[in-house]
């Protein structure tokens, strides 16, 4: 495909072009210096950052707080849950060897999880998934303190390439964090290099050339490592994309949703509502049409949710067949209006025959202060009222009735 010139400058790094192409020169030009080396820790060092943010990617789709639980009571649905969004991460990459969590206890790393586990995994390596607490023996490249780096808040990089029978790579480990912000373990991500490898040999030939030639493939070199840059940038937006969406509906998912609220509610004198929309006659549907038409279902709702967002207001499906939408009207009559827009869309776009779709609304008024666990938990019980309600499918959590 051709790009155009504007298409071309947002791909296009020149930045990195111009540090790799200043870089490969001077080596090229002071040969008799040895300055192959130099430039090859420069291209290890920017190949670890990069792999470092792929790392930080992993350590942020897991749910820390699911981890968290993980370490201390191990069962296979919490384990299932946790290591989910890890195995669709590393099926979608796969320069990925291993990925997984870890938890430090006196000074000594144990496995929690391990994508190689599963079952849903998609990789064209043969792996041998590591054990539920097995103890993990550091290789020589990552005896130091790299547990204290990692406790620190740091993501840790193995200095040097390790390899296994896969072939040779580099190993990123980052914290993980729970809703409250505290350490919940860490992720590990065994990243495939030969591609480094690969470009390292060709600039040991090109050492030999000439100095006209040195320069043009410095040139190239610049090209080639700001092009490539802008890739992985481009990839590793696109998989966190895909982390935080609901595959069926391209809402947000329930991670989506917490991050969502957090960026929302630290803004200052933020003041909003939070609404739980509860399909109720999902399973009739399911029992008399079939599951695939049950999600149609789900995504015509989406879509009539979607349909009644106002700017400010985001919408996320947190599973089967509950959705929330996070709004920054200034009154909890304006997100009942909101409410009824959602309703009225149903009712003109879902048609199932004898089936009549409705749907239970509760909402709740959020502001700056308040947790997500709270505002959920208060949209959840006006949520309830609305179903046990014989007239209106619409609630606003009251705290003064809950106190009393």
């Amino acid at each position: 495909m051709q790009l155009s010139p504007s298409s071309f400058n947002r791909q296009f790094d020149w930045s990195t072009f111009f540090k790799a192409t200043a870089g490969a020169g001077i080596v090229l030009l002071l040969i008799v210096l040895v300055p192959q080396k130099f430039a090859q820790q420069a291209r290890l060092e920017n190949t670890r950052s990069t792999i470092a943010s792929m790392g930080r990617m992993a350590a942020s789709v897991v749910d820390g707080d699911l981890h968290r639980q993980l370490i201390q009571h191990y069962s296979p649905e919490l384990y299932s849950k946790v290591v989910e969004p890890l195995v669709r991460l590393h099926s979608a990459n796969p320069d990925i060897f291993y990925l997984y969590t870890m938890v430090q206890r006196d000074g000594v790393a144990y496995f929690v999880t391990d994508t190689a586990a599963s079952p849903d995994l998609r990789t064209p390596h043969k792996l041998r998934p590591s054990a539920y607490m097995e103890e993990f023996e550091p290789s020589d490249a990552a005896k130091d303190d790299w547990l204290e780096q990692i406790a620190s808040g740091r993501t840790y990089v193995t200095p040097t390439f390790e390899e296994d029978d896969y072939g040779t790579f580099l190993t990123a480990h980052a914290p993980i964090y729970d809703g409250t912000g505290k350490h919940a373990g860490f992720v590990g991500v065994d990243f495939d290099v030969g591609y480094f490898l690969k470009r390292e040999r060709r600039f040991n030939v090109i050492a030999t050339s000439s100095i006209v030639a040195a320069l043009i493939l410095a040139a190239a070199i610049g090209v080639g490592a700001s092009m490539y840059q802008a890739s992985v940038r481009r990839r590793i937006s696109e998989l966190y994309d895909s982390s935080i969406r609901d595959g069926l509906t391209g809402l947000f998912n329930r991670r989506g949703a917490l991050e969502l609220y957090r960026e929302a509610t630290q803004r200052p004198n933020f003041r909003g509502a939070l609404l739980l929309i509860d399909i109720d006659s999902l399973r009739l549907v399911n029992d008399q049409h079939g599951h695939t038409y049950g999600d149609v279902v789900v995504a015509q709702t989406a879509t009539a949710i979607r349909g009644a967002l106002q700017p400010g207001s985001y919408a996320a499906r947190l599973g089967g067949d509950e959705f929330m939408v996070l709004t920054d009207v200034p009154s909890a009559e304006d997100a009942v209006m909101l409410a009824n827009t959602v309703v009225e869309n149903l009712r003109k776009s879902v048609r199932l025959g004898t089936v009549t779709l409705s749907v239970s609304i509760g909402i709740a008024v959020v502001d700056d202060a308040m947790l997500f666990s709270q505002s959920y938990r208060r949209a959840a019980k006006a949520l309830q009222d609305a179903r046990l309600s014989s007239s209106s499918r619409i609630v606003v959590f009251d705290p003064l009735e809950t106190a009393s």
